[in-house]
């Protein structure tokens, strides 16, 4: 099960520090504009793409996954819960991490974007 959780995701330039190039394999379309906002936004400062340790939890995965919740509960990481994640990245912290995501001002088109990279992404291996 992946425990882990995003999106956190996406965007924390101001709270982990700027980004590595590692990004995640190649996609099209929609995705790869997620792709690169997730360069842009910093995000691969704190969340990895292949399942690697960070400030924040992997994104490797986690669409669809279980992730443990810091309450103690556990939720689907589905389209709605990345995107209450992105836009709203206090609302559900996830378990063992306690650095706070920032929040960042992006459109619906952006965070659909980030979502389809998110959903593009392999298991961890």
């Amino acid at each position: 099960m992946v425990s882990v959780m995003v999106v956190g995701v996406a965007l924390g330039v101001a709270a982990c520090g700027g980004g590595t190039e590692s990004s995640g394999p190649p996609v099209t379309g929609i995705a790869a504009e997620g792709q690169q906002l997730f360069r842009s936004n910093g995000c691969s400062g704190c969340h990895s793409v292949d399942g690697s340790d960070g400030a924040g939890p992997t994104l490797s995965g986690v669409a669809g996954s279980q992730v443990k919740l810091a309450d103690g509960s556990t939720v689907t990481a589905d389209d709605a819960y990345l995107r209450e994640s992105i836009v709203n990245p206090t609302a559900k912290r996830v378990d063992g991490y306690s650095i706070t995501m920032p929040k960042r001002e992006l459109t619906d088109a952006q965070v659909d974007a980030l979502i389809a990279y998110i959903t593009a992404l392999p298991p961890e291996s």
